[in-house]
């Protein structure tokens, strides 16, 4: 029995270069003081014979693969006027010369079609380039609307099916945003626009604790409806969880009074949090970051992505304003001290003390966990699936000055809406119990391990008494099994 589907359906999900440009710089020039990232951004970087986007092999298919900063501008670009031609650069690209723009990005598109991704994604900045081939431009609004509709035209036939907004002169400003999104839709309408809530790494600090701007908030009402995708955005990767975890309440809360068309949540790399809060993900992590000998930052584990896809197989991301929403009054602090470091690593956070405040629960479509922990508690994100009912829990890490991606094991109860849905767990447990309105007797348990293809019966290693499955953490620990990379497994559950 295979509780996994062998294909996704189109998730918005994406595999995001620029990580991997950040490593690829590093591991070029250890002890230089400026790394340019942008610059690792070429043809052999991306189908090279160890290129970047020969791997995920098993979950390609559930990727868009999205090329960030520099794909568009020369080597060495450093001016902020360049950025936004939507050409790809001859130097970095030279067999693509001689064709049109729409030539060349359907080129870069039937390439990655052929290494079996979902499609091609493009890094763009929320302006239009000021300076083009050494010469200054300068655009009334109505000639940005006619470009952005040009590029729209191009991304169409080209087949490009997913735009990353970020950053640009424009960066916040809704008006602008619209009007992008405008464009895409009526002349790219096939392609999915992502937009972000942007920011600091760190929206944090001990002056303005965890006050969220107004202007922010009306930013988030503005842009949720006219986006497909809104990034959580880029934070650190120390206090990744804390800080997601803030931020996804946030953009949900903003979300629940939209009526109509709004965004999915896309989280960027924490896979386990899209997973068990149905937001999309945009992957940075990399397989072969563990083969690098000179990083910025340790490898980090790849396990947590594939069964974070693999699970949303099962239970696709879902609109921000779908269902209701539920968000704990009780924060939790996570405390980070960061080193020195060259002052151009991203993200660019001095020496110092930082802190993130998050809530200890956020619940979509269900009541909020019931967290019991002998001392410090994770923070504990579910949801019910608006359409299969599938039932998801995650529990995450914390990070305090002892140690980041501290694993605090909990017990922890859910109200489940269909026993016959699949359950999803992912993270480290002391026990999980799922309570449900209807009896359990007499039923049995399939468990399935999301790096593998094969159910196993697990009903006498897990307790079933009336309306509850309480299933062990030392089961979820076992269904790691010699496959399994990380310390954060994930599971998938059913009751037949």
């Amino acid at each position: 029995m295979n509780l996994i589907p062998d294909k996704s359906v189109n998730t918005g999900n994406y595999f995001c270069t620029w990580d991997s440009q950040c490593d690829e710089m590093h591991a070029r020039y250890p002890k230089a003081d400026y790394v340019p990232s942008r610059d690792a951004m070429c043809e052999d970087f991306l189908f090279g014979e160890s290129g970047i986007l020969k791997s995920f092999d098993t979950v390609r298919g559930d990727l868009i693969a999205v090329l960030d900063d520099g794909w568009d501008v020369p080597y060495g670009a450093t001016d902020r006027r360049l950025f936004g031609l939507l050409e790809t650069d001859d130097e970095r690209f030279p067999l693509l010369r001689g064709l049109s723009p729409a030539q060349r990005l359907k080129a870069l598109s039937e390439r990655v079609l052929a290494l079996g991704y979902r499609g091609l994604g493009l890094w763009v900045p929320t302006q239009t380039p000021s300076l083009v081939r050494g010469r200054e431009i300068s655009m009334t609004p109505d000639e940005e609307r006619l470009y952005w509709e040009e590029r729209a035209r191009w991304c169409a036939e080209a087949g490009v099916v997913y735009i990353k907004a970020d950053w640009g002169a424009h960066q916040g400003d809704a008006d602008y945003c619209e009007m992008l999104t405008d464009c895409m839709r009526r002349y790219a309408p096939g392609l999915m626009i992502e937009h972000g809530l942007v920011g600091r790494p760190l929206l944090e600090t001990p002056e303005n604790g965890h006050a969220v701007p107004d202007h922010v908030k009306a930013y988030l009402k503005r842009v949720l409806p006219v986006s497909d995708y809104l990034r959580t955005y880029d934070v650190v990767h120390e206090l990744k969880y804390a800080s997601t975890v803030d931020r996804v309440s946030l953009c949900l809360d903003a979300a629940k009074d939209i009526k109509g068309d709004c965004a999915v949540l896309n989280i960027e790399d924490t896979g386990l949090i899209g997973a068990a809060l149905g937001c999309a993900i945009g992957v940075m992590r990399h397989e072969f970051e563990k083969k690098r000998k000179k990083l910025p930052l340790p490898p980090r584990k790849v396990s947590e992505t594939i069964c974070a896809l693999r699970w949303q197989r099962i239970a696709p991301p879902f609109a921000a304003n779908k269902g209701e929403l539920h968000i704990s009054e009780e924060r939790l602090k996570d405390v980070w001290h960061c080193p020195k470091r060259p002052g151009n690593l991203w993200p660019n956070v001095p020496e110092g003390d930082y802190y993130v405040t998050a809530p200890t629960a956020v619940s979509r479509n269900m009541p909020l966990p019931e967290v019991k922990a002998k001392g410090e508690k994770p923070y504990v994100v579910c949801s019910v699936h608006p359409d299969s009912s599938a039932l998801c829990v995650a529990a995450t890490p914390r990070t305090f000055t002892c140690g980041i991606d501290t694993i605090l094991p909990a017990d922890i109860s859910v109200k489940g809406k269909d026993a016959s849905a699949p359950v999803g767990l992912f993270g480290v447990f002391d026990s999980v119990s799922v309570y449900y309105d209807e009896t359990l007797d007499g039923r049995r348990v399939y468990m399935q391990n999301l790096l593998s293809d094969e159910a196993c019966d697990v009903t006498d290693l897990v307790s079933l008494s009336g309306n509850c499955l309480k299933v062990p953490g030392d089961l979820m620990k076992n269904a790691q099994g010699e496959t399994a990379l990380s310390e954060l497994p994930g599971a998938v559950l059913k009751i037949i």
